[in-house]
């Protein structure tokens, strides 16, 4: 996660967002070149590369470097992109998908190696400009005392922890089968608590030993070094059993991010506010209940993304199936979604976008949000959060109550012909 906000923690993104719109104008103003448009891209290929190794590189610097790096080099680029062709061709053909699935991860690992072959030759050859390249822990472990030096607060802590770590037996009963399969916790279920605390003092104690044998790059030692705090009260693993209360709160936050989502997507496409979905409040429940779903249901694939990514998927495409051909039948024949037209539509119901959206929202809800989540919520007190969620669910009871008899009809909801919100879930 801090590598992906890497930009962000190091305070260097306005600086590198400068150094590419540079690039682009530049590029942009060679586009009406002849040669300049085929020649420039290559020329300044590496400059994306440079600025995420050092983010303290000026934008001309930057360019100036990428244009001595590739030279010699440009025909070799050239014709190393022309060996994707066939995957372009596919990833034409299948609308995107074999790019998402594979290709383009694929093209972006290989110029990854690519840069680091042609940095290594402008390093070896004392090429003008090269010593700012000078991440060297992205390519060499770094030694024993260099890390211990710089990462003297983890070496304490991780001894510190490991002196004081007390065996905990894993929960078991009915307790323990909520925590172990469905990753709930019952409120006041101490046993299932000190097991997590363990099982998290375990978690920090491994990832410190890492840092401290260099399996985990040294952000401290960048040239843009990366804030780091060792230990924190709890870490945003995902391995871990959720409240009933924390639970219910998350539901009603899901259902709002999802109802904020479709009501801005309304007002960009229409110019207008559309209050999505058959409640009549600032709602959405089925955000909330695939969020809740799995979470709980698939708790156990956790320790595998890709079946949990695959898993996902399957699972909120049966809940968006099912929610509506229910609210089809119960309603009249009102659709509050139509995806009719979209690749890979089963009946106008569900469709191909709409399940690999699941899919990676499934990952962000596991990996990221949730425990982000489940810290925030844990800080609040909990006889006032427990107020806060009756009261939500008090309000959802009697709007699911009212919207029975009266669902939220007209214009962009329901009579959606002709409007662009129509394919909107």
């Amino acid at each position: 996660m801090s590598r992906f906000l890497y930009p962000i923690t190091t305070r260097k993104w306005l600086s590198m967002a400068k150094v590419m719109l540079l690039e682009n104008v530049f590029l942009f103003l060679w586009t009406f070149t002849i040669i300049g448009a085929f020649i420039k891209p290559y020329s300044y290929r590496m400059v994306p590369y440079i600025v995420a190794e050092n983010p303290n590189i000026g934008a001309r610097e930057a360019i100036s470097l990428s244009r001595r790096m590739m030279k010699g080099h440009k025909w070799e680029c050239f014709v190393a992109d022309l060996s994707f062709l066939g995957w372009w061709l596919l990833n034409l053909f299948t609308l995107g998908l074999s790019g998402i699935f594979y290709s383009n991860g694929y093209n972006a690992a290989f110029f990854v190696e690519y840069y680091v072959h042609v940095r290594g030759l402008s390093k070896d050859s004392g090429l003008e400009g090269s010593e700012l390249l000078s991440d060297e822990y992205l390519y060499s472990k770094a030694s024993a005392e260099t890390l211990h030096a710089a990462y003297g607060d983890v070496a304490e802590t991780v001894e510190q922890l490991s002196s004081n770590l007390v065996p905990v037996d894993k929960p078991n009963g009915f307790v323990g089968f909520l925590s172990e399969w469905l990753g709930v916790r019952i409120l006041h279920a101490r046993s299932v608590t000190k097991y997590e605390e363990y099982r998290e003092q375990l978690h920090q104690i491994d990832t410190g030993r890492e840092i401290l044998d260099g399996a985990i790059y040294p952000g401290r030692l960048a040239p843009a070094p990366m804030a780091f705090r060792f230990r924190e009260s709890r870490t945003v693993s995902s391995d871990r059993s959720y409240s009933l209360v924390n639970l219910v709160m998350m539901f009603f936050i899901f259902c709002f991010v999802g109802w904020v989502w479709e009501v801005s997507l309304a007002f960009i496409s229409e110019g207008t506010f559309v209050n999505r979905g058959t409640l009549h409040g600032p709602w959405l429940p089925i955000y909330g209940t695939g969020g809740v779903i799995i979470l709980i249901l698939l708790k156990k694939l956790r320790k595998k993304p890709l079946f949990e990514f695959l898993a996902a998927m399957v699972l909120c495409g049966g809940l968006e199936y099912f929610s509506s051909w229910y609210l089809e039948k119960t309603h009249g024949g009102q659709r509050w979604w139509d995806y009719t037209g979209y690749f890979l539509n089963l009946n106008g119901r569900i469709c191909a976008e709409g399940l690999l959206t699941f899919g990676l929202g499934g990952l962000a809800i596991v990996y990221l949000l949730a425990p982000a989540l489940d810290n925030l919520l844990s800080r609040i007190d909990t006889r006032k959060l427990t107020v806060v969620a009756v009261v939500l669910l008090a309000f959802y009871c009697v709007d699911q109550a009212y919207s029975a008899q009266h669902p939220n009809i007209g214009a962009g909801i329901t009579d959606y012909k002709g409007s662009a919100t129509s394919q909107v879930s």
